[in-house]
Order: C-alpha cells, then structure tokens, then sequence
C-alpha cells in the first residue's frame, strides 16, 4: 500500500497501438470479456495483441481455440509475425525461410490446448490444461474463444455462467495471467440503415455476469471506415477507461494497423476569392 501510495499503480502492459493503449492496457491477474458481431474480427485483434506481447514483453500464451485447429491458427499467426501472407495471392507470399522464422517465434510463446479425445471440453479441463502450461512454460495468458464450446456443468445457463467466469477469475488472480474470453452476443437486428447497435456486455448471450465479472470489457466492431474497438468497462482506472478508437485491418496479412483518416476533400468553390497562388493546387 505504501508503494503504490509513492509510486502509484503505473499501468498494465502496451497492447502495441497508442490509439489503444490510450483507452487501456493489460494486467495481470484480470479478465478481458472480448465480444462482438460475427465476423468482426475478435479473435484477429486477440491475436494480433498476443503477437505484440509476446514480441514486446516476452509473454508466452496458453490458446483454447474451438473453431481454429492449431495448425490453421499457427498459418494465421505467423502472417502476423512475418507481416506476408501465408497463402498464394495478389501479395508476395512469405518464403519457406520466413515461414520457418515465423513458427520458430510462435513454438517459443505458444500453446494449443486441444481436446484429442473427441469429447466436449469443460471449464475444469480448460484451466487444469492452462494450469500445466503456467507451471512448464511461464504462460502468462490465456485465451478461451469463444464460450459456446464449453460443456455446461448444469442446465441454468445463467448460473452455470456466473460459476465459471468466478473460477476463471479466481484462477487468473492466483496464477498472476491474464484471461481473454471470447463471448458471442445475442441475436441482434439491423436498424432502419442497415448497421448494427454496438453489442456491448448486457446484449451478451446467457447472462449478466459477463458485464458484471468482466474486469475489462472489449467490443470489436467493424465499420466500413475502420475497426473500432470499445472499451465499455474497465474495473480499475489505472488500466484503462470507457471510450472507442479506431484500427485498420490489412487482409492481405491478417495484421491490425494504425488507423489514419483519409485527408478530407478541398471543397474549391469555398477557395474563390481567397489569395492564393497556382503552387497551392499542385495537388490536383
């Protein structure tokens, strides 16, 4: 207490983008509930902000992917290591050499917790998993996407979530990781111009207690301008704030960019009148 009376809390580790880390950071020991509409690009912004751990801070990664298999999630990663594509298109493809850099990197801060047995995975076997991968490789994250794979444990789906995400919490805190949990929202309906009301943690699926047990709420939604990304709940201050800020994605690598607003348009007929020179409209 002392301590942080002198020094203050400072701040959770870079996400990599200052547009980001401006709205928040990440903490050890916490949840991240991350939602949004389908094909949005969640578990792309997941991925790309344990890429920029992993490079900046050296965090290793612990990853229960239900609808990505290892190996096509690794071709994904290592688009984001290499910053080329993994298939064949209209930019250069990385070479074999790249390649072999790029999977080096991910094996080095990397696991796939993967049910072999054919069974439903359970919250239980998920943090048992994750637990074995913290005591060998000093994970420090851990990433469950998305929730709706995971085998209840009772037939109230309110109850059964709220159970969960206190286990996941507690789990965290006693590990010192952090947790992102990928949430689907409910069925919603276009508005009168065909976009969409931002989901946000009340309009997830099964229950309250993702806004109400989330330490940091995340939403990933796309626009036609840029990706935003909301910050709808930060329990504490020191790692974050309410508010939306904007990336570009690059589907040629599968990477998430700064996002720069094109220049607005020079409305010319405003200019008439004003001294200017020839010079100024070099441009057009």
């Amino acid at each position: 207490v002392r301590d942080i009376y002198q020094n203050g809390h400072g701040r959770g580790a870079s996400t990599g983008f200052d547009a980001i880390d401006d709205l928040f950071t990440i903490a050890e020991g916490q949840l991240s509930v991350v939602t949004g509409m389908p094909s949005s690009g969640k578990s792309e912004f997941i991925d790309q902000i344990m890429i920029n751990l992993a490079r900046r801070e050296s965090w290793k990664f612990a990853v229960c992917s239900f609808e990505n298999p290892p190996h096509m999630h690794i071709a994904k990663l290592a688009e984001k290591v290499s910053g080329k594509p993994f298939y064949t298109g209209l930019s250069q493809r990385m070479t074999e050499d790249e390649l072999g850099e790029a999977v080096e990197f991910i094996n080095d801060h990397f696991v796939f917790l993967e049910s072999k047995d054919g069974g439903l995975s359970t919250i239980d076997s998920i943090i048992e998993r994750a637990k074995q991968a913290v005591m060998r490789m000093g994970v420090r994250g851990l990433i469950i996407d998305p929730y709706n794979y995971i085998e209840s444990s009772s037939q109230e789906e309110h109850s059964n979530i709220s159970q969960m995400l206190t286990r996941i919490t507690s789990f965290a805190k006693a590990h010192g990781i952090h947790v992102w949990f990928v949430a689907h929202p409910q069925k919603m309906y276009p508005k009168e111009d065909g976009t969409y009301t931002v989901p946000k943690g009340m309009n997830i699926s099964g229950s309250a207690a993702w806004f109400a047990k989330a330490d940091l709420g995340i939403t990933v939604h796309r626009t036609e301008d840029c990706v935003e990304i909301h910050c709808w709940k930060s329990r504490f201050k020191w790692v974050g704030q309410q508010g939306v800020a904007c990336l570009s994605y690059n589907l040629s690598n599968g990477r998430y960019e700064g996002f720069n607003p094109p220049e607005p348009a020079v409305n010319l007929s405003a200019l008439k009148g004003v001294n200017r020179s020839w010079d100024d409209f070099d441009e057009f």
